[in-house]
């Protein structure tokens, strides 16, 4: 199963791959996760489906899956969609049982297991804790420890009994407004100045970056609601994604 939604402005399309059973590991040193207990921010396992022709998982998409050391766990609905995040509230039990079967499961060391079939368009899942990034080319056809943990990292799986409270809705409280240039020369009728503070700069050199908290948030919020409306940034023509910031993202760095 595969989530991964930014709240506007872009979509992402899935496409899966076919083949048989079989598998090989590379293994890297490894990695220290982060300890649990130590607050809402301290991110220990994110999942994340990547690749495929349609571009899933691509730079700025959120992550599908984030799981906090105080049992905080947020959830995107599924490929394409453009509802609200989840927030899930496990009890410090059960989310301990979890970090303990993912390091059991080898999640604690970096390394990427292979399928033995080229597939060009081949999801590939990503499961991070801590630092430690794990990499399983075609995981619906993987029946190994990592996509065992996989499946218990499903928030919508999860007995009410596990749970403190019924899942809510993430409201972040900070914005990334992430720029793309276009190719259109001259603006096109419609185009409008950039309403806020100046965007920065980004690690590609066609796109700009801001965060944005408090009423700077909710006018990103109300632009959200035109997604074919373009921007003019110094001389240039941009569109412009929404993207919300999970309690570990900081800045605009890890966006990509």
């Amino acid at each position: 199963m595969a989530r991964g939604v930014t709240t506007v402005l872009v979509g992402a399309s899935l496409l899966t791959g076919c083949g048989s059973k079989a598998a090989y590991v590379h293994e890297h040193p490894p990695a220290t996760a982060l300890p649990p207990g130590q607050g809402g921010d301290h991110l220990v396992l994110r999942w994340q489906m990547t690749a495929g022709i349609g571009g899933l998982g691509g730079p700025g998409t959120i992550p599908d899956f984030s799981l906090y050391a105080d049992g905080t766990a947020i959830a995107s609905e599924g490929p394409g969609k453009s509802s609200p995040l989840k927030r899930y509230h496990l009890k410090q039990a059960a989310a301990q049982k979890l970090f303990d079967e993912a390091g059991k499961a080898g999640l604690q060391r970096s390394r990427k297991i292979r399928y033995n079939h080229l597939i060009a368009d081949a999801n590939v899942l990503v499961i991070w804790m801590g630092s430690a990034r794990t990499e399983v080319v075609m995981p619906q056809e993987q029946h190994v420890a990592a996509t065992a943990m996989w499946k218990k990292l499903q928030p919508e799986q999860w007995p009410a009994a596990d749970q403190l409270s019924p899942p809510d809705v993430y409201r972040p409280e900070r914005l990334a407004a992430i720029a793309s240039e276009t190719s259109e020369h001259p603006a096109p009728p419609g185009t409008v100045p950039w309403p806020l503070s100046p965007l920065g700069t980004s690690q590609r050199a066609d796109q700009r970056c801001q965060i944005y908290s408090g009423k700077d948030a909710t006018r990103l919020r109300e632009l959200a609601s035109k997604p074919d409306t373009r921007f003019s940034i110094d001389g240039k023509v941009y569109v412009v994604r929404i993207r919300p910031l999970l309690p570990d993202e900081k800045s605009c760095d890890p966006l990509g």
